[in-house]
């Protein structure tokens, strides 16, 4: 649920973000004892000019024209959420965690072994995404019982995919004299290696333009049931890729920062000016398959980068898991499109309940839109609006401000029908 990312505000560093709040993509565990906020909500609209925004933009900018290339890199990693595996798809206790969009070679460091970040270079890798599976109990621990990181590479044409999943795995092989070389019998192609008293297991393989890299984890070093999981990890993955139709190389540049409206919909960084896709690594760590938590932020994800990002969010707002469409991002703040505005209903309801750690403060003059604090060093102050088929999440430092967000971002969702 949206509303556990903001457990973790509290318990995180400020890293180069323009608020001191953290809407982690991480999911801590469902929150107990939790009840619904007593009242009726409003439905019907308002007089926006009644409205208090603060300085909080409330009118719609117009998309620019994308530039950069750095840009187009960003859109088509976040676009790649849809080439990567669900964890669950692999086995059910695996929760998605850590989606990560890699823009650039060198954001692969950590993700993969260091080693291959210039040979990614080298072969010109366009785009990337990757995301984590673990059961919820374990998964901030290395050597966690067991987890599974699966990580989609875009290179220019299959030879350079073939060329550079070689060479990255011998680089990787290279790093000590302790590698054992592991093969894959229903997966030739794939090419890993493992070390007898470490139990993890990285396998590499190149797929048409891609490149795929599993890292698998397990509570000892069975090199069984670790060629097991990836072998599994490779048969949900190589289908996904095959449904994923990706940008041609020549029109990556020419992509659009907003192709369906989500970011339009959504409050922007600076009043008036569209807030330009970014992405920020917090928790640096350059251990192999462990990496980054990578936050990004104005851009857009499908249903599956959807379902990495809300991992149980449709479960328990009782709607099937294909009715939340898409995700945006902008500043630690959310919006979800959802198939029917009864489905964000739901949606809607459950992220306004609140557990022992959460308050309900009052709510702003605006419809369909509930307020509450999470108490912790740094209290936390967010409100759930909703608009037809669109939930928003915003958040802010104080009681005031998260009311002026919210009525900013409602107005928004209005004026965009």
């Amino acid at each position: 649920m949206l509303r556990s990312r903001l457990a973790a505000l509290t318990s995180r560093p400020i890293i180069a973000a323009p608020a001191c709040l953290v809407v982690a993509i991480l999911v801590a565990a469902l929150l107990l004892g939790a009840r619904t906020v007593p009242g009726t909500p409003v439905s019907a609209d308002i007089t926006l000019s009644g409205l208090d925004f603060g300085e909080f933009g409330a009118e719609t900018v117009t998309e620019p024209r994308n530039d950069k290339e750095r840009y187009s890199r960003l859109i088509e990693s976040a676009r790649m959420s849809e080439a990567v595996a669900d964890p669950r798809e692999v086995d059910a206790s695996l929760n998605p965690r850590m989606p990560a969009p890699l823009p650039r070679p060198a954001d692969t460091t950590g993700i993969l072994a260091d080693v291959a970040s210039p040979i990614l270079t080298k072969y010109g890798m366009l785009a990337g995404y990757s995301v984590v599976g673990c059961p919820p109990a374990n998964c901030p621990t290395f050597n966690r019982p067991w987890s599974l990181r699966i990580t989609a590479l875009r290179l220019p044409d299959d030879t350079a995919a073939r060329s550079a999943a070689t060479e990255i795995e011998a680089a990787d092989f290279a790093v000590s004299p302790e590698n054992v070389a592991v093969a894959l019998p229903d997966y030739p192609a794939a090419q890993g290696h493992w070390r007898p008293a470490v139990p993890t297991l990285g396998m590499v393989m190149a797929h048409g333009p891609f490149v795929v890299a599993v890292f698998v984890s397990y509570s000892n070093p069975d090199l069984g049931e670790l060629s097991k999981l990836a072998a599994k990890a490779f048969a949900v993955q190589i289908p996904k890729l095959d449904r994923f139709q990706p940008t041609p190389v020549a029109e990556i540049a020419n992509l659009h920062f907003d192709p369906d409206g989500m970011l339009r919909r959504m409050v922007p960084t600076t009043s008036g000016e569209w807030s330009y896709p970014y992405i920020t690594k917090m928790q640096p760590d350059t251990t192999a398959g462990e990496g980054f938590y990578i936050e990004s932020s104005g851009v857009v994800y499908g249903p599956t980068g959807a379902a990495h990002a809300l991992p149980g969010a449709a479960q328990a707002a009782g709607i099937p898991a294909d009715a939340i469409e898409s995700i945006a991002l902008i500043d630690r703040n959310w919006m979800i499109r959802l198939r029917d505005a009864s489905a964000a209903r739901k949606l809607a309801a459950e992220e306004s309940t609140y557990g022992r750690n959460q308050t309900p403060m009052a709510d702003p003059a605006v419809p369909d839109t509930k307020c509450l604090r999470r108490e912790g060093i740094l209290p936390v102050y967010y409100c759930v609006v909703r608009d037809g088929r669109y939930v928003a999440v915003v958040n802010a430092t104080d009681e005031k401000s998260v009311h002026q967000r919210a009525a900013a971002q409602y107005a928004l969702l209005v004026r965009n029908r």
